[in-house]
């Protein structure tokens, strides 16, 4: 489950630069999770390396690789499922009334 958090959270903030920690934090899932997964997140190529500040590296998401726009299109996908369910909830909370014409 927090692989895909931290790939949703990438696809997000496509254009930043972020080192690890931040990461982790963003998608609100621990440090070691994101150090273990740094490996795959380079060789899927959903990340890749862009600068250093001093000793730590920076990495941004890499939307326009094939897993990247896999990515970003799952993630559209779901938004659009959540934005149907709010128009659900919210049509059961408050129905359209019908207008009549007198």
């Amino acid at each position: 489950m927090g692989c895909l958090i931290v790939f949703f959270t990438t696809s997000l903030k496509a254009k930043f630069e972020y080192n690890l920690t931040e990461l982790a934090e963003s998608a609100s899932v621990s440090k070691s999770t994101v150090f273990d997964m740094k490996d795959k997140l380079l060789h899927y190529q959903i990340m890749s390396p862009t600068k250093k500040v001093g000793r730590i590296q920076l990495y941004k998401f890499e939307s326009q690789s094939p897993t990247g726009k896999l990515l970003n299109e799952l993630s559209l996908k779901l938004a659009d499922i959540d934005v149907k369910q709010l128009v659900k909830e919210w049509e059961r909370r408050e129905p359209i009334k019908e207008r009549t014409h007198e």
